[in-house]
């Protein structure tokens, strides 16, 4: 089922019958005591509705968005003094606020592991500390061809063995390739090449990430009393996650040896070494690991591919930027871990992409769980309320970056002048030689503080690979310029499904 389509047509039917009920209730207890006519009423409740169907439809625009129409709390918004209290505060929840928007009750099993939020907390992020942030990151080098020869196959597979025009062009659909890109070179590094491998598996991985998806539409837009029954039918049960969690069992369990893979690569996958950092600790029952795993899988599985996808638009549209990286590349003696992650304009490119294209409109949100007051003068929550960073207004923000709404690729890079001498970049001096993988007040895509995305450094080596195998092997442009690219659930940014890309295999 494609993303777009498959939490369209779950939360657009809910969303719509439920929009039309709930903005006649509202409508007519704002309005009902002061119009004079039911012919004024209705004027009224067509306007707000039209603008909801033109919104939904994206009438004469390039995106739609979609939402919920009828009243609902705005969040608290945190500035950048009160950054890491937001980010720290333990009476302040990052996995409550995207349990509530994620359904984590239903789709993570929340309710058949026992997790009390503090002591969850601590061990959670002590075990990701150790096995992604310290061992992971330590290892990553020795990762990087396991995840490059994941990349090679999944281009072959999608470009390379399907039948071009007669002019060589290979139409592609670029959200799933792009999902099949970075998921894939996710799974290896996850579970290894042979349980990735398994179709069963490797299908319910990609299933399980759809449900996920689908039920954070429809789940927003029915009455709490029947999110059980909409998560049941949309996932058919839980189908997906019952076998991840039964397959994932075989593999962890001392009694089974549920895990065959190759010497070279099992310890350096997350399930290795999730499975050794907890070995010392009770608290990390199977359950409670597999939990976590999956968590982690749709939280790493969901923001590369989004990133990649506009990242590889940005370049369609910005040809000179695509030789000035392919010169970049081909001035390497090799592309090991060290040289990738030192490679400037690629690095700028990317991070320019993701500045001016946030997963996000929002970052570091935060559900309180106790009341909270900032300091600094700053606002106060009161539990079930949410707080969050503006991160799209801060990475929009003149005082910060310079010409804030116009690309600049080179804006990251310490000495533009010395990589280009046509194109001009204007960015601040503050920002000359920050990179992807930093997190800061002005750029806060990774989080911020003590949570900060620990896995942000095999995130950004995904991301390097694609576009490096595909800059270095192929042209490509999009097929038609008009079409339709992205479109907002509430402030998500989610890619078009129907969205395709040309690519032919450079002559050299």
């Amino acid at each position: 089922m494609d993303l777009s389509l498959g939490l369209l047509s779950v939360a657009f039917g809910i969303l719509l019958a439920s929009a039309a009920t709930v903005e006649v209730y509202y409508l007519v207890s704002d309005y009902t005591k002061n119009l004079k006519s039911a012919a004024s009423y209705f004027r009224i409740w067509q306007q707000k509705v039209a603008v909801i169907i033109n919104d939904f439809l994206g009438s004469g625009q390039r995106s739609a968005r979609y939402y919920i129409p009828w009243s609902r709390p705005n969040p608290v918004l945190i500035g950048p003094d009160q950054i890491q209290e937001l980010s720290d505060a333990s009476q302040l929840s990052q996995r409550a606020v995207y349990a509530d928007i994620f359904g984590f009750k239903y789709t993570l099993k929340n309710d058949d592991v026992d997790l009390d939020p503090a002591e969850q907390a601590a061990h959670r992020y002590r075990l990701y500390s150790r096995a992604i942030r310290v061992t992971g990151l330590a290892q990553i080098d020795a990762l990087q061809p396991f995840l490059q020869s994941s990349c090679e196959k999944t281009l072959r597979t999608t470009i390379d063995d399907s039948l071009p025009s007669a002019d060589g062009w290979t139409s592609v659909r670029i959200a799933p390739m792009m999902r099949d890109l970075a998921s894939g070179m996710l799974s290896v590094y996850f579970f290894g090449e042979e349980l990735s491998a398994e179709p069963e598996f490797s299908s319910n991985l990609l299933r399980f990430y759809q449900d996920v998806i689908a039920c954070m539409g429809a789940l927003q837009v029915v009455p709490a009393f029947l999110s059980g029954f909409i998560y049941r039918v949309i996932t058919k049960k839980g189908k997906a996650l019952s076998f991840l969690f039964k397959r994932l069992n075989q593999t962890i369990s001392k009694e089974k040896d549920g895990w065959h893979e190759k010497e070279s690569l099992k310890p350096l996958t997350l399930l290795h070494n999730m499975i050794e950092a907890s070995k010392e600790y009770p608290y990390w029952t199977a359950d409670r690991l597999i939990q976590a795993m999956v968590g982690i899988w749709f939280a790493a599985s969901h923001q590369p591919w989004i990133n990649l996808h506009f990242v590889l638009l940005e370049l369609c549209d910005r040809p000179e930027y695509v030789e000035l990286i392919r010169k970049e590349i081909e001035s390497q003696e090799k592309l090991d871990y060290a040289t990738i992650s030192r490679l400037p304009v690629l690095d700028s490119f990317i991070k320019e992409s993701v500045r001016l294209n946030p997963l996000d409109l929002m970052s570091i949100r935060r559900k309180a769980l106790k009341p909270y007051t900032f300091s600094h003068g700053g606002p106060h929550v009161e539990p079930g309320q949410i707080a969050c960073y503006p991160a799209y207004e801060v990475m929009h923000n003149g005082a910060r970056y310079t010409n804030p709404d116009v690309f600049d690729g080179l804006r990251f890079v310490k000495n533009p002048e010395a990589v280009s001498k046509t194109i001009k970049s204007s960015g601040s001096a503050e920002m000359r030689g920050t990179t992807l993988t930093e997190g800061s007040k002005d750029f806060p895509i990774w989080g911020f503080g003590s949570k900060i995305c620990p896995g942000r450094w095999h995130g950004a080596l995904v991301l390097k690979l694609a576009i490096i195998q595909m800059v270095s092997d192929y042209d490509f442009r999009v097929e038609d310029t008009k079409a339709r690219r992205h479109f907002l659930w509430e402030t998500f940014q989610m890619p078009y499904e129907s969205t395709r890309l040309l690519f032919r295999k450079r002559v050299r």
